[in-house]
């Protein structure tokens, strides 16, 4: 019989990376592990005419090798193309759809890893909701909960209630993007706490610029850039964005705070362009289709700056950068290496869902 194990978390928390990490671990161990996302978001970079694709089935499709088809690890996409657009197709379909793909994916599997859609409680208005469809597969659940400080720990238990609520009682918690400072409290007291109120504390992920930060590369893709300076610098890790639109003055205070860091700026904004290029950046990034006046472009090879230019405006180039934190791309086999040792490593499954 096949075990399945639903990863929950609000957006931007790691979910595909645990998924990623959790099937090699399974994996290395001799299992049959598949992955299966219920409910996703179309992917305008994946999707065609034909098919709209969530951007996370598409990879993990391709980085694990699965061979049921990319609409069947993604079943229900959504579109947000109107506030009833999933209500109109109605519950039972939905779920008649989830049901048949998932059928097909765990076929011969020992374990299926099951991915939730950007917040556990997403699609409760179907009744579709991350509990919901853990208890229709009779799933265990791993909660994900990002942990920059211990006030984070009222997300753990707001999960924790709204699956419980739903009569899931087999619940883990792995913490996310935890400081180091905060190691010794996690262990100490943050893990028995959590073990103390019904949940099994399966491990940390502490915050390491491998797993998280992006690398030039990463970017480049992503915004379906263009270099205009430093293909030889792809690899370069990115640790934060910073948009420059205020003053120069004002801006280079701003930009020496920050290291290893992108700064997002319009191709006509020169003097932001040279105060960012005078502090620790790692890229330029350059919006609005807009590149470089010939001192920006001079100082920037000077320095070994690379810099991209992209021809989505400033906001929007801010927005699909957000989304780069902890992902992994097909190409980046080095990437999904380092995830799945130091993420599979952190993961303790000793007796959970045995």
């Amino acid at each position: 019989m096949t075990k399945n194990i639903v990863i929950s978390g609000e957006t931007m928390t790691g979910k595909t990376m645990v998924a990623l990490a959790l099937v090699g671990k399974l994996r290395k161990e001799g299992h049959k592990v598949g992955y299966f996302k219920p409910v996703g978001s179309k992917s305008f970079e994946y999707s065609s005419e034909d098919i709209d694709v969530d951007e996370d089935a598409a990879i993990m499709k391709e980085v694990l090798g699965l061979e049921v088809d990319v609409s069947c690890v993604c079943p229900i996409i959504r579109t947000k193309s109107s506030y009833d657009e999933l209500l109109r197709v109605g519950h039972d379909k939905l779920l008649k759809k989830i049901n048949e793909c998932y059928s097909k994916g765990a076929s011969g599997m020992d374990y299926m890893v099951i991915e939730s859609a950007k917040a556990p409680w997403n699609l409760l208005h179907v009744d579709l909701s991350a509990p919901q469809i853990a208890k229709e597969l009779s799933a265990s659940v791993i909660v994900l909960v990002n942990f920059p400080d211990v006030a984070a720990i009222d997300a753990v238990f707001l999960q924790r209630d709204l699956f419980t609520q739903h009569g899931i009682s087999e619940i883990g918690v792995i913490l996310n993007m935890v400081a180091p400072m905060l190691k010794k409290t996690v262990e100490k007291k943050i893990k028995p706490f959590l073990e103390e109120n019904c949940m099994k504390f399966l491990g940390v992920i502490y915050q390491r610029r491998e797993l998280f930060s992006p690398t030039v590369r990463d970017i480049l893709r992503a915004l379906e850039g263009q270099m205009i300076a430093g293909n030889d610098k792809l690899d370069l890790l990115i640790d934060r964005f910073l948009v420059g639109s205020m003053a120069p003055e004002n801006a280079l205070k701003w930009f020496r705070r920050a290291k290893d860091k992108a700064v997002i700026t319009s191709g006509d904004r020169s003097d932001i362009c040279l105060a960012a290029l005078e502090t620790d950046t790692n890229l330029l990034i350059l919006t609005g289709g807009m590149g470089p006046d010939i001192r920006t472009l001079s100082r920037a090879k000077e320095l070994g700056i690379p810099i991209m230019m992209t021809a989505h405006d400033t906001y929007t180039t801010g927005q699909l950068v957000d989304r780069l934190v902890g992902m992994v791309s097909p190409e980046n086999k080095e990437k999904i290496a380092i995830v799945q040792k130091i993420v599979g490593e952190a993961i303790d499954l000793t007796g959970f869902d045995s």
